[in-house]
């Protein structure tokens, strides 16, 4: 049985690390081979996989729940990854910090609140009993915000616990965090859409975006959103651009935040399928899938080498770098050979030196 779940975020970042070289090898060697040979080489290239349970071992395993876990956050800022450690530190788990929402889902899909908490060194501490989702900037900035019920809060490091943040009082559902600028977006129960500056004190509402459910923004701060017809749009700049080549009357969206090199596009599954949706409008679909019993219900993959799912009531971690390095099962090994220079080079990157030489 195949035991490994590093696919998901490896599908969307691994293959697309090195999409335009295979591209331009490609297109070089064109001439010099026939039809057949081109289709074989490309048929080996798009390997189809499908996940199933069998990518949730229980040694894989950090926590145990009492209720679906529905959002993880790893903050990729000077939260947990110094700018200076140019491995990025996803190569040695000690001392890595993450957050995660429990909930209860209802008959209609509707969350019901349990708690929102941080997770370290296996141990768990509940900060807000109606906290619903956490964001980070992957910026130099220290701070991790929570959406709550009755507003913002950050987290304060000193002593673990959350405390408020600014003036905002509406009941929270979604949040965001800009990289290099002070503004946060919040998306309120009412499905409205703000921005939020000035320490939080300062509440502006983005009247172009109407009826978000979930948002998310990638590395370029462009801001990813869905409605009640779980159409994906995208905006930036006053624009909305709603993304085009996607599935027709799918029953069940979810936006991911990417991994942390990538500016201009998000993961996105529609169904059982994962897509990257882009912020010029335009979708590519990836070479992977679930099988319905086998969709996490939280995914962080933003630190690339270091994934956190959360699935049946567990939070699963897996660290790419070290199953790289280590022998794999005999299913994926030609998967993630074909992979290693891609993995590799990530692993020597930094959060810095990858955003400026783009």
């Amino acid at each position: 049985a195949l035991t490994l779940c590093l696919l998901i975020g490896l599908a969307v970042a691994a293959p697309r690390h090195n999409h335009k070289e295979r591209k331009e090898s490609k297109e070089s060697k064109e001439s010099k081979e026939s039809k057949e040979s081109k289709e074989s080489k490309e048929s080996s290239e798009s390997d189809h996989i499908t996940i199933t349970k069998d990518f949730f071992p229980d040694e894989f395993a950090v926590y145990t729940a009492d209720h679906d876990i529905v959002n993880i956050l790893v903050p990729i800022n000077s939260f947990n990854f110094e700018d200076d450690d140019e491995d990025n530190d996803t190569n040695d788990d000690d001392g890595i910090t993450l957050f995660f929402v429990e909930a209860d889902i209802d008959k209609a899909g509707n969350r019901i609140d349990k708690g929102l908490y941080v997770l370290k060194d296996g141990k768990a501490k509940k900060l807000l009993d109606n906290g619903r989702d956490a964001a980070a900037s992957s910026d130099d900035s220290k701070d991790v915000f929570f959406a709550a019920k009755d507003g913002i809060y950050v987290y304060n490091k000193n002593d673990s616990t959350a405390i408020k943040y600014g003036s905002v009082t509406d009941s929270v559902i979604g949040i965001a965090k800009e990289n290099s600028t002070d503004l946060i977006y919040i998306l309120t129960e009412n499905y409205d859409l703000y921005k939020i500056t000035e320490s939080g004190n300062k509440k502006e509402k983005v009247n172009e975006v109407v009826g978000a459910r979930e948002i998310v923004l990638d590395g370029a701060n462009n801001l990813y959103y869905y409605g009640d017809d779980l159409k994906p749009f995208v905006f930036n700049g006053g624009v909305v651009k709603e993304i085009k080549g996607l599935p027709e009357h799918p029953k069940t969206v979810r936006l991911l935040k990417p991994p942390f090199f990538i500016d201009d596009s998000v993961p996105f599954i529609t169904d059982n399928d994962i897509y990257f949706i882009n912020a010029n409008g335009t979708s590519e679909k990836t070479d992977f899938d679930f099988k319905s019993n086998a969709k996490p219900t939280a995914f962080s993959m933003e630190a690339t080498l270091l994934q956190y799912y959360g699935y049946n009531k567990k939070i699963y971690e897996y660290n790419v770098l070290a199953m790289i390095l280590t022998e794999v099962i005999d299913e994926l090994k030609e998967f993630l050979e074909t992979k290693s220079d891609a993995i590799r080079s990530l692993s020597t990157q930094s959060r810095s030196r990858v955003r400026t030489s783009k």
